[in-house]
């Protein structure tokens, strides 16, 4: 008995819904305000009623009231003369460095898969650069920190002095000095540290 009285419940719901819903006919259509003859608030202006007999006075489409797009096509387009040789253009001509003006050494790239070779060697790095204020490395620790960071593990670490010149822009007499294997050796160049001679 439930289910009945829920079907016929829920059917006359739809039914409510569906006429509520249904279309406007014109008799039930709200009256449209039509905008005021002075009114100079950007409104559209009515339009001008046809004089003459009722078969010129059919009603016009929206699609009459307003422009259709239309497809232009674009204009075609002259094909450049070939420049060069195959028909591409010319390369620039590279311009010259200044005078005095030398290029950075290149850094070899940082092997991502290095394989030990059972070789262990020296390397070296300064602690800095003289007439520099902060050190670039500040200490041993720090060294052998950045060097397993890449990925080269360390046997033996230590400090040493060499003899350097003595003017700004020269390397500190204190080097670090690592033992790692030779396979890492090129990883070990990208960071600044040298093969010990």
């Amino acid at each position: 008995m439930k289910r009945i009285v829920l079907f016929f419940l829920l059917m006359s719901l739809l039914w409510g819904t569906a006429v509520s819903c249904g279309a406007v006919t014109e008799e039930e259509a709200p009256p449209t305000s039509a905008p005021a003859e002075n009114d100079e608030g950007g409104a559209l202006n009515a339009a001008p009623a046809n004089s003459g007999s009722e078969e010129e006075a059919a009603p016009e489409t929206d699609a009459d009231l307003f422009p259709r797009a239309t497809l232009t096509p674009a204009p075609p387009v002259e094909a450049a003369a070939p420049e060069g040789a195959e028909g591409y253009p010319a390369a620039p001509l590279p311009t010259p460095l200044p005078e005095g003006y030398s290029l950075p050494p290149t850094i070899p790239p940082l092997n991502p898969y290095p394989e030990a070779s059972g070789t262990l060697v020296w390397v070296i790095k300064p602690v800095g650069e003289q007439c520099a204020e902060t050190p670039t490395t500040p200490d041993l620790q720090t060294a052998v920190a950045d060097m397993i960071a890449f990925g080269i593990p360390v046997e033996a670490s230590e400090m040493t002095e060499l003899s350097v010149c003595t003017a700004c822009g020269c390397p500190t007499s204190a080097h670090f000095r690592l033992q790692i294997d030779s396979g890492y050796l090129a990883n070990a160049a990208v960071l600044g540290w040298m093969a010990e001679e």
